[in-house]
Order: structure tokens, then C-alpha cells, then sequence
């Protein structure tokens, strides 16, 4: 347990419960960023965590400014909030991504291979890069191109990296700066010396001869620093054949790497490679767990049981008002205004991204109570005017009268309703939107729809005026 309080935060939790009217507004976040700061004094206490540090790192990002954003525009600009619907979109594209990890490898020694059948297991490095870089949200239009190119770049000795320039050398230098120090060198001392080396592509017995002459290095101080500057050269040229593979892959991507895009090259200096078996020494499964896989089962399971709800509604309803009618068609008709405003409303909610969750799911369900009552108000008019009118007075009575009663009924209604949408709760405040759009798009397929469907048939009451 030692291990995990020091290392991540701890195996318990102690939680700061935070209440304002305003939680998104700079100064509760700073002051959330300052209690979790605090709680750094104390040595019973792990790292803190909070929304605070994913939006000081997303400030520092966007503006090079690693604070709270003081303007809570920007603050609502960085974030997003989580539906359902982006919830369970988000958790089956990171299911599929896991699946496609293979669950075992085998680990293959580049060094026990032949130098010619090393290239099919480059590529196997070169997949990985790529693979890398796409999850970084890297767009890659030519993968196979990009693959060739790390192929022939990792096939490529080191040493062909290695350049006769003073930066090059220097660089080297540098890497061996704690060697240089030990044995009281001045650099610049050996710089002519080791510049010689590299340009002149001298042995090692010579670089030895010139070190022990030329700044009285005793043997083994001498082999010492050899050994020291020829670890710091292939250092140097691992950075080179890096820079290469960087300049080659940003040219080929059309864009600049950032640094953590950049480490992903260094694959190329892997000198062990994992290859897909079933049979490897090497097996790994990864299985996505927490509160938002609870959430996204919860809401799965509740917009199924809605939409079997809503399915039995239709049913149940159809129904009951062929039976109130005593018409299999006057029934059919009294259900397409109801139908169409649910395809209207969740068509809307599409094309102005509104994601579904457990507030906007119960759209279809209120869009059915309500368009029932005024398709049968409307209905049942219609047809007690037709024992004693026309087609088209009865019509006109119909809509004169109930039609009136209707529209005043949705419209105070829809007001009602709409109050909501003056919610500080995002999730309310949509619900009541969009019900009392329902509402009015109701009437409005009941008092334009219905009465041509009407007029289409003939209903048994016509015989009775």
C-alpha cells in the first residue's frame, strides 16, 4: 500500500464537495486549484486531482499560460459536456481500438536475425510508428509510403548518420561532457583533435595516440575518454538517423511533429521487436472499467427499455382509437401527425446535435400523450359536425371551434415548458426546449395534416346529416 500512496495519490480519497451557482465561473476554480495545492503540505495526503488540472494544461497549450483561464468564455470554450450519446460513442470506439491489440506476441531479438530477413520485421516497427502517430490524431494520407520510408531508414546503419560538421561534433562533446570534467579537459582542447577523428575517419589506436600526446592523458585516462567520446558518437548518431526519420515523416504527413510525436521515432532504435503469435511469451488483455462504463450501460439500457416503451405505445394507442372510431383507417390517419412530429422532433435534435439522453429521450413519449389528446378532440368534432353538415362546413367548425381550443391549449402549454430552457441545468433547459417545440409542432401536424387526411375518406357519419 506504501508504494501506491506514493506513487498515485493513494488508495483512498478524501473528496472536497463544492457548491456554487456558478462552478465554471474562474475565481471557484482557481480557489479549487488553491485547496488542492494546499493539500500538498500535508505528507498524509497524496497528488491532488481535479478539472482544475486538465484545464490549466489545456490553457497552457492554447496560450503558453499554465493557470486557470480568467475569462469563463474560454473556460466554456475548452470544455465539452458529456451525453450519453458522445458517452457511448466515445466507449464502443475505445472498445474496438483495445480489440484490435493483439492479446499475445512473441519478442524477436534483431541481433539472432539474418541481415536479409531483417526487413519483414522493420516493417512490423514501421506499423507500430504509424499506428502511434494515428492515435495522436495524426492524419496520414499515404501510410504505405511512410512505411517504405522507415523501412529503409531503420535498415540503414547508424554510422551513415554520423556528419563532418561542428555541430556534430560538439553535440558529441556535450554527451561526454561528465567524462571531459572528470579528467579536468577543457573542451575546446579536444574539439581539433576529435573534429580530426571524425573528419579523417581514423582509428581508434590513432584518437588514443593523439590523446595521451597531445593532452598528456595518461593510458588509461586516454582509453577512458575513447570509450566515453565512442559511446557519445553513436549516441549522437542514434539522434541524427531520429531527425532523419522526423524530417522524412513530417514531410511526408504535411505537418510539424510535436515533441511527444517526435520520441515515437526513437522505435526505430528498438533492437527487440514484438511480433503477433498465439504462441508468444508474451500476452496482455485490457478491459475499460469505471463510472462512465457504468453510466453508458445505465443509459443503453434505459433508451432500449424507452424505445420498446415507445413501440408498445404506438401500438396500444393505434389501437384503442381504431377501437374509439370504429375505423382500422380513421386509426391509421390519427397516428401519422403523432408520428411525424417524433421523426420531425428527433430529426431536428439531429442536424443541430443534440445528443439523446435520459431528459431528450422522453421526447417521443410526451409527443405521443399530447398529440393523442388533440387528434382525438380534433377527431371526435369532426365527426358529431358531420351527422349534420358537410364535408366542408363541418371542417370549418371543426377548426373554428376545436381547432381554436387546441392551439390556445398547446400554445400555454409550450410556455410553460419553455421556462425550462432558462435552466442552469444544460440537460433541463434542453428537455424543456424541446417539449415545448413538440407541443407546438403537434398541433401544427393535427390542425394542417389531419383535416386533408379527413377529407380523403368517406366516414359512415356523412350518411346520418
Amino acid at each position: 500500500m506504501n508504494y501506491f500512496n506514493d506513487k498515485f495519490g493513494g488508495t483512498d480519497f478524501l473528496y472536497v464537495y463544492t457548491e456554487s451557482n456558478n462552478v465554471k465561473n474562474p475565481y471557484v476554480l482557481r480557489q479549487m486549484k488553491k485547496i488542492g495545492d494546499y493539500s500538498r503540505q500535508f505528507n498524509t495526503f497524496g497528488e491532488p486531482s481535479s478539472i482544475t488540472d486538465f484545464l490549466t494544461q489545456l490553457n497552457d497549450a492554447m496560450e503558453n499560460k499554465n493557470i486557470i483561464p480568467a475569462s469563463e468564455q474560454k473556460i466554456d470554450n475548452s470544455t465539452k459536456e458529456m451525453t450519453s450519446t458522445s458517452l457511448d460513442h466515445a466507449i464502443t470506439e475505445m472498445y474496438k481500438f483495445i480489440e484490435g491489440i493483439p492479446k499475445k506476441v512473441r519478442t524477436i531479438e534483431l541481433s539472432e536475425i539474418e541481415e536479409d530477413e531483417q526487413s519483414e520485421y522493420y516493417q512490423k516497427l514501421a506499423e507500430e510508428i504509424i499506428s502511434s502517430l494515428m492515435v495522436k490524431n495524426i492524419e496520414i494520407e499515404n501510410p504505405e509510403k511512410l512505411k517504405e520510408e522507415l523501412v529503409k531508414i531503420a535498415e540503414t546503419p547508424n554510422s551513415e548518420f554520423e556528419k563532418n560538421t561542428k555541430e556534430f561534433v560538439e553535440e558529441i562533446l556535450k554527451v561526454s561532457s561528465l567524462e571531459i570534467e572528470d579528467l579536468g579537459i577543457v573542451s575546446t582542447d579536444l574539439f581539433p583533435i576529435f573534429a580530426n577523428y571524425i573528419t579523417e575517419k581514423g582509428s581508434q589506436d590513432d584518437l588514443l595516440g593523439e590523446l595521451m600526446e597531445n593532452l598528456t592523458l595518461s593510458e588509461d585516462d586516454a582509453i577512458y575518454l575513447l570509450e566515453g567520446l565512442e559511446i557519445s558518437k553513436k549516441i549522437v548518431q542514434d539522434r541524427e538517423k531520429v531527425r532523419f526519420a522526423q524530417s522524412e515523416t513530417e514531410r511526408l504527413i504535411g505537418k510539424n511533429l510535436t515533441d511527444e510525436e517526435k520520441d515515437i521515432l526513437w522505435y526505430l532504435m528498438d533492437e527487440e521487436i514484438y511480433v503477433p503469435d498465439d504462441n508468444g511469451d508474451i500476452m496482455v488483455s485490457f478491459t475499460l472499467t469505471g463510472i462512465p462504463v457504468i453510466t453508458d450501460k445505465i443509459n443503453t439500457s434505459l433508451f432500449r427499455g424507452q424505445a420498446k416503451s415507445i413501440i408498445v405505445a404506438f401500438i396500444a394507442v393505434s389501437i384503442m382509437l381504431m377501437l374509439q372510431f370504429g375505423s382500422l383507417l380513421l386509426g391509421l390517419f390519427a397516428m401519422i401527425p403523432i408520428t411525424l412530429t417524433i421523426v420531425t422532433a428527433f430529426g431536428v435534435m439531429g442536424l443541430l446535435s443534440i445528443d439523446l439522453n435520459i431528459g431528450t429521450i422522453m421526447v417521443a413519449s410526451i409527443a405521443i400523450g399530447a398529440g393523442i389528446d388533440y387528434t382525438i378532440h380534433y377527431i371526435s368534432r369532426y365527426k358529431n359536425e358531420l351527422k349534420k353538415r358537410s364535408k366542408i362546413e363541418a371542417m370549418k367548425i371543426t377548426l373554428t371551434g376545436t381547432g381554436r381550443a387546441i392551439v390556445f391549449n398547446s400554445v400555454s402549454v409550450a410556455a410553460g415548458v419553455f421556462v425550462l430552457g432558462f435552466s442552469e441545468i444544460q440537460m433541463m433547459a434542453v428537455f424543456g426546449k424541446l417539449i415545448g417545440s413538440v407541443m407546438l409542432l403537434s398541433v401544427i401536424y393535427t390542425l394542417t395534416l389531419l383535416p386533408i387526411l379527413l377529407n380523403s375518406i368517406k366516414l359512415k357519419e356523412e350518411g346520418k346529416k
